[in-house]
């Protein structure tokens, strides 16, 4: 059977993520424009067999508006396995996070900097801006046009990898809904990243021949000072990364008809050893732990990831909401969980 009958749906559905205060993690995932949606609990038993974690949780997925990607999957474990990313850093190997579109970048900015001066635990990094949009900042003309530029904050806080982007005179109509209610007036997940170091980027093929995500297009970053990717990444002269996108299958290629749910994995290259935290970034962990798919006919994934390179493929089960779903592990090292549509 080939991939695209087996019917992916959208891009990546929600994102798990662990949490020791329920309702405070609520507070800030509502200050996103999210709010509360349905409840479950697993067993733990029913939790070994369907991520691997013995230890009883209770989850609440957060709602954004009518956005059918880009959810939040809140995940209370009894039993925490471990702390979780805690801020790692973008160029960090196993790190996650996601991207929300905003309006005002300032206004984000300004939530993530008073938090820091208040004290509380936050990587607070940027803005930092792409003057690159649409063309080479050398051929555009200030104070005669309009000026396409990117922005992005970095507001990383121990169980929230999030980060807040802007596109000015730029238009991306459906990438997302900003909820301007919300204090931070931001968009569910635009898109979610992965991270690695190593060197063979063939890695990451397995989301587009198994998985069925449209692959979209690969960029490649070497040090350049004052370039907004490797100041973000933090990149020396002798290191450099490969980004590819992976995105809906029903997204266009043409900006105006990009979608919300992308996957963006990165391939980062070092003579240095790594920072290694990706059995942090697992279920069970606090903080971003896993992302989901849904797609038409479950048990026809089932057994082709099965028969494919991932590994820790569980039994196709319910989930904490009732969902027929199964996790694995994908070639690259990353937990996802796959779960039947339901329309």
């Amino acid at each position: 059977m080939k991939t695209q009958d087996i019917g992916l749906i959208g891009g990546i559905y929600d994102i798990g993520v662990g949490v020791t205060d329920m309702a405070a993690a609520k507070t800030f995932w509502q200050s996103c424009g999210y709010r509360p949606g349905p409840e479950g609990i697993l067993n733990a038993s029913q939790a070994k067999a369907l991520y691997g974690v013995d230890s009883a949780v209770t989850c609440v997925r957060m709602l954004h508006q009518d956005a059918t990607a880009g959810l939040i999957r809140l995940m209370k474990w009894d039993n925490p396995t471990g702390p979780g990313l805690q801020m790692a850093s973008l160029r960090t190997h196993g790190c996650r996070w996601s991207v929300h579109r905003t309006d005002n970048i300032a206004n984000a900015y300004a939530h993530g900097e008073i938090l820091r001066m208040q004290g509380k635990p936050i990587h607070l990094v940027g803005p930092h801006y792409n003057f690159n949009l649409a063309k080479p900042a050398a051929e555009k003309k200030p104070f005669e046009e309009q000026l396409p530029v990117t922005g992005e904050v970095l507001m990383f806080q121990p169980e929230a990898q999030f980060v807040a982007m802007t596109r000015m005179n730029f238009s991306v109509p459906k990438y997302g809904t900003i909820n301007e209610t919300a204090p931070l007036r931001v968009t569910e997940g635009c898109h979610m990243a992965i991270v690695i170091q190593g060197d063979d980027l063939s890695i990451f093929d397995f989301y587009e021949d198994v998985i069925g995500f449209k692959r979209y297009h690969q960029t490649d970053i070497a040090y350049q000072p004052g370039r907004m990717a490797s100041d973000m990444f933090e990149l020396t002269p002798d290191e450099s990364f490969s980004e590819v996108d992976f995105d809906d299958p029903e997204a266009g290629d043409d900006y105006t008809e990009h979608l919300p749910g992308r996957l963006r994995c990165f391939l980062m290259r070092s003579p240095n050893s790594p920072d290694d935290r990706l059995a942090r970034s697992q279920p069970g962990n606090l903080g971003y732990s896993f992302y989901s798919v849904q797609v038409k006919d479950i048990a026809a994934m089932h057994a082709s990831i099965s028969e494919s390179q991932a590994s820790n493929v569980s039994e196709l089960l319910n989930d904490e909401f009732g969902t027929p779903t199964f996790s694995f592990v994908a070639p690259d090292g990353f937990t996802w969980a796959v779960m039947a549509h339901v329309a």
